[in-house]
């Protein structure tokens, strides 16, 4: 097994490295046109289809590095919805059409994709969604109401799951199958009310640059080739999608609680009280070590879980795995790094309390931690 990374790999890192210094300098709304440019959309989709042709393993370790310098942790988690939500998804299941047809511009950043999934009804459990696809002579007509949609009122197309078409079982129980489109937010007539209609972001606590916002769908009249997968199947597909976006979409976290813990560590050294650095003191000194076990912990299970679908594995318990520990990680090491500086560390202007906020929706986006225990806990039989 081997734990290093060749020099190709280091220099994908510190390229995007520095490509995330350079989208935090921006302003907020040109973050991710930054990151399109550098390449960032597209890593690990094949060089035929407009992408850098990497690895998933090296994929992650590019994100770390895009999280080391920048800071906006929801416009990466937007980044990381549209890349291992939607763009590898369409890798494994599309055909060859729907790839030509949008992996290019999905790896340019041309197009933004995102998934369209949780409802009022249905958010852990998304077997319980309402939004209906009918079946029509043309193709699906799409109807319902999606929420916490990331980057909705800006995506372009959006990977939506629904009940599949038909009257429903006795008793007024939802027909059994899904089914998963790629719908287009473009393309009504001029004259007829827009098929996708995005909503105002949220203003959540955190993650403000994932523009968080509900999406609905009017009727949307898409063709058969906005079908992914086989029709009813829709389930199976959106499973495919969760477990490549919860093995990478925290990689950027380990960036982050990188560069924190330097600061922790300069911080515990450089912090005197009564004439002694505090971290002299045992409790400090213990605090920023436990820090260090949860980056190191979560930095090896998103790894192997990035290395089990590079395989070719179905990777479902250590993808969860990676995004249980990664997510519950990084909250704790958020609220250490608070701790540490007392006071200080409360004020808004030291940009912990932000930072706890963002941590705390990563607890919750790609599946809570209870539905990953359920996930993990299925994988081992029980």
């Amino acid at each position: 097994m081997d734990f290093g990374w060749t020099p190709a790999q280091r220099a994908v890192h510190d390229r995007m490295r520095a490509l995330g210094a350079e989208a935090d300098a921006a302003a907020p709304d040109e973050r991710m046109r930054v990151l399109a440019r550098g390449g960032a959309l597209g890593l690990p989709i094949a060089r035929d289809l407009g992408g850098e042709g990497l690895d998933l393993v090296t994929t992650a370790l590019a994100y770390e590095g895009l999280g080391a310098t920048l800071r906006d942790g929801g416009v990466l988690l937007a980044a990381g919805a549209h890349l291992f939500g939607v763009a590898l998804l369409l890798a494994r299941v599309g055909t060859p059409a729907q790839q030509r047809a949008w992996l290019p511009r999905m790896a340019s950043g041309d197009c933004m994709a995102t998934v369209a999934a949780t409802e009022a009804g249905a958010g852990s459990d998304v077997a319980s969604v309402q939004a209906r696809a009918e079946r029509t002579a043309a193709g699906y007509r799409l109807t319902g109401e999606k929420r916490y949609v990331t980057w909705a009122d800006r995506a372009d197309v959006y990977f939506a799951i629904a009940r599949d078409g038909g009257e429903g079982r006795p008793g007024g129980a939802p027909a059994r199958g899904l089914t998963a489109l790629l719908v287009p937010r473009a393309g009504a007539d001029a004259a007829d009310a827009p098929r996708v209609r995005p909503g105002a972001p949220l203003a959540t606590a955190g993650l403000r640059g994932a523009r968080l916002a509900p999406v609905s769908f009017c009727g949307c009249e898409v063709g058969p080739d906005a079908l992914l997968g086989r029709a009813g199947a829709g389930l199976a597909v959106f499973q495919i999608a969760m477990t490549y976006e919860r093995a990478l979409i925290l990689a950027f976290r380990l960036g982050a609680m990188e560069r924190a813990l330097g600061e922790a560590v300069r911080f515990a050294r450089e912090r005197e009280i009564g004439g002694q650095a505090i971290a002299r003191h045992e409790a400090v000194a213990h605090r920023v070590a436990q820090m260090k076990l949860r980056l190191e912990t979560s930095r090896l299970l998103i790894y192997r879980a990035a290395w089990e679908l590079d395989q070719g594995h179905r990777g479902q318990a250590e993808a969860a795995l990676a995004k249980w520990h990664a997510a519950d990680s990084a909250v704790l090491f958020a609220l250490d790094d608070l701790r540490l500086r007392g006071g200080a560390g409360y004020l808004e202007e030291s940009g912990l309390p932000s930072a706890v906020d963002d941590a705390l929706g990563g607890s919750i986006h790609s599946g809570t931690s209870d539905v990953l225990a359920t996930v993990v806990a299925r994988w081992l039989g029980l």
